[in-house]
């Protein structure tokens, strides 16, 4: 038997509107967002007669498979989904029916199952996957690396393949987030770093940097004696400091487009948030 659904924020807002419309002038609206906020929680709690069973003990008694189907429900009916349906999800850890939303191509539905799931060992394979796919656009493939991010070497040789494709920008932000050093994972970004697009430069000058690798260094001093423009020099000398390096050798920007409009936007302090130099 289908349980029955119920949208508990409706029933919830309806409360309060009487609440403030009573009560309105008694607080400022700082201490209505606390209010409102605490007695959330107390509704949880709060058995409803509708159903015999508080909000808390409703989805506490679904299945597995049944919270999923709910959250699907309330996507479908696009209505916020209930606070106490992820809580009680987030308590059970990841299950199987949670795992298979992985499968699904819907982007708000994929997204609720990323951040409920996170990094769970059980997902990363199918994360790699998602990356390969032509199955899902930025915003999933942005989400699902910014996980893949915190527990990179666990996913490194389903990651490294991906760099000699089209998702090759994703594969390289993850692959500079190993903690263990590869050789493969390096030499990738050392050539997206000399073989890159030059306008991409700083952006791979910061991944030689997190990847922390010192024979980076050789190469980040090479480019950094070039003709280059100034968000370009202070991404190349961050690297070269973060990698143990120095660089101290002064440079004149005065006259760069780049270094004029930062400094400009900054009120006289660089994109670090220290006084302009030339």
């Amino acid at each position: 038997m289908k349980t029955q659904f119920i949208d508990f924020d409706e029933i919830f807002n309806k409360r309060m509107a009487d609440m403030l419309e009573r009560h309105a002038e008694e607080h400022t609206e700082e201490e209505w967002e606390d209010i409102i906020a605490k007695e959330y929680q107390k509704f949880g709690d709060t058995v409803i007669r509708k159903i015999g069973k508080t909000p808390r003990q409703y989805f506490e008694e679904m299945s597995d498979g049944g919270l999923v189907e709910t959250l699907k429900e309330y996507l479908l009916q696009e209505l916020p989904v209930s606070d106490f349906l992820c809580e009680e999800i987030e308590r059970r850890g990841v299950f199987p029916e949670l795992l298979s939303l992985l499968q699904e191509t819907d982007e708000e539905l994929v997204h609720y199952a990323i951040n409920l799931i996170g990094g769970d060992r059980g997902a990363r394979k199918r994360y790699a996957e998602m990356l390969a796919s032509d199955d899902y656009d930025e915003h999933i493939k942005d989400a699902v690396a910014d996980v893949l991010k915190g527990c990179a070497d666990s996913v490194l040789e389903e990651i490294l393949p991906l760099t000699e494709t089209e998702n090759s920008p994703y594969a390289l932000e993850i692959l500079s987030k190993l903690k263990n050093k590869d050789e493969r994972a390096f030499s990738k970004l050392l050539q997206a770093f000399l073989e890159g697009d030059k306008r991409d430069m700083p952006l791979y000058a910061g991944y030689l940097a997190s990847y922390g690798d010192d024979k980076a260094l050789p190469y980040l001093y090479e480019e950094i004696e070039k003709d280059i423009g100034y968000i370009a020099f202070q991404e190349l000398k961050y690297a070269i400091e973060a990698l143990g390096g120095e660089y101290a050798k002064s440079r004149d920007f005065s006259a760069d487009p780049e270094y004029i409009a930062v400094k400009k936007a900054g009120g006289g302090t660089d994109i670090f948030g220290g006084k302009t130099k030339r």
